[in-house]
């Protein structure tokens, strides 16, 4: 078949882009044709229609979910309408030029994040009856920026997000989106989880080889990763507060062969929420750990631009001694998986989908437990007791490396059983047999 992925975004470091790419990949491997169109798309790999991209319907976003102050309801629906009206054309214009055959909507039809183009596809693929599979890696109701501000915005999200369009074949992440979504709006869905290539190429090579150096960092620092974005939902704090309790009061007592007392982490993922990333500079200061956000030297893929490297967020795992992962909230869960496939020990605050569906298959970690509060800055806190434990557990696994070593690899042997390549092309040849 023809068939064309299509995503507000395209070739960035979020983790819809990341699964995209293994979607296309593996539907190529099964024979077919496959096209991305995107809002955006740095890499220059996909079809660009502008009308998709995040900030195209910036101030119909803002007068929808933040405050209603440029519209009055009717004017701001008569504006929606209005772009959705030329998404709509230049949309069904594409498809039929391109003769596609299946369209698999990402996100499109669960975030609001773009009204027009949301409701633009959708009257795109129904004037021409085109059966899609509509991916939903998070949906509106799970988010708390998307609260309306009038009433006619939370009926559209009500009635038409996702949509009960016929044609499609819905397809979610995690049992409890699954669950969530026959609740609210009767529709079935398929769950189809987050996947991992276990084959990759990975650790130490000529490219990455420097990487350490080009940080700052020594050969003897310990390293902790946080590969998210950092946005507030990813509980980046959380990390903070292991560090700082593993160098004041649990390294001292560790004896780690070839170890200095230097203890850093660094994050390589985008800053996707300056405020955030303002309030962990301030509370990585006051604890006094020493936190590196370099998102300029990481990128999808590397290359060497203007004499100097930018690296992959995979060469970011091939420094790293301990992967933290504190997510409060997740839809599934990539930057687990790819310190499983990293073969990494890892530090993970066990969000609900997590509990749901991840934990109960055997996954060995250091925990930061299932419960948490803010604090005066908005910023999560778990139990100092819970921090202290979790602290004293990394100490053990970094001070004893056949105990680092069988946790990693039992990881490894679990993720590739449950979330590899292999499942991902089973789902899809049943999910397409269906059309």
């Amino acid at each position: 078949m023809q068939i064309v992925l299509t995503h507000f975004r395209y070739g960035m470091l979020d983790g819809v882009s990341l699964e995209m790419e293994k979607w296309k990949r593996v539907l190529e491997d099964l024979g077919h044709r496959v096209e991305v169109v995107a809002g955006e798309d740095p890499t220059g790999e996909a079809v660009v229609i502008p009308e998709l991209s995040l900030s195209w319907a910036e101030e119909v976003r803002r007068n929808a979910f933040e405050e209603l102050s440029h519209y009055t309801p009717a004017d701001l629906m008569a504006e929606i309408e209005r772009l959705a009206g030329l998404v709509e054309e230049r949309f069904r214009k594409f498809l039929s030029r391109e003769g596609v055959e299946l369209l698999i909507v990402e996100n499109l039809w669960s975030l609001p994040m773009n009204l027009p183009a949301s409701l633009g596809i959708l009257r795109a693929v129904k004037s021409l009856g085109l059966p899609v599979i509509a991916h939903h890696h998070d949906f509106w109701w799970e988010r708390d920026i998307y609260s309306p501000t009038c009433p006619e915005i939370e009926a559209l999200l009500v009635e038409e997000f996702p949509p009960a369009y016929p044609e499609a074949a819905h397809v979610v992440i995690n049992s409890l989106a699954q669950d969530e979504l026959r609740r609210r709006r009767g529709l079935k869905a398929t769950v189809v989880p987050n996947v991992m290539d276990f084959d990759i190429p990975f650790g130490k090579d000529g490219f990455n080889a420097d990487l350490r150096e080009a940080l700052g960092f020594a050969p003897t620092d310990i390293v902790f990763l946080q590969a998210t974005r950092v946005v507030a939902r990813k509980g980046i704090e959380l990390a903070l507060e292991l560090v700082q309790h593993f160098q004041t009061a649990v390294l001292p007592e560790l004896e780690l062969a070839e170890r200095g007392n230097r203890v850093v982490i660094f994050l390589p993922n985008l800053i996707e929420d300056p405020g955030y990333h303002s309030k962990l500079v301030r509370r990585a200061k006051k604890l006094g750990v020493e936190a590196f956000f370099v998102p300029e030297q990481f990128a999808a893929e590397r290359r060497v631009e203007g004499g100097r490297k930018v690296y992959s967020l995979w060469d970011a795992y091939t420094i790293a001694d301990f992967v933290t992962y504190p997510s409060l909230y997740e839809g599934f869960g990539n930057q687990f998986l790819e310190a499983v496939v990293a073969k990494l020990p890892l530090v993970v605050f066990e969000y609900p989908v997590f509990a749901a569906d991840i934990a109960p298959l055997g996954f060995r970690y250091v925990s930061l437990g299932r419960e948490y509060h803010r604090d005066e800055e908005g910023l999560a806190r778990v139990p100092e007791e819970v921090i202290r434990q979790a602290a004293r557990e990394v100490g053990e696994i970094l001070a004893d490396e056949s105990r680092r070593r069988e946790m990693v690899e039992h990881n490894f042997a679990l993720g590739q059983e449950h979330f590899s390549l292999e499942r991902l092309e089973r789902e899809l040849s049943a999910l397409l047999r269906n059309f």
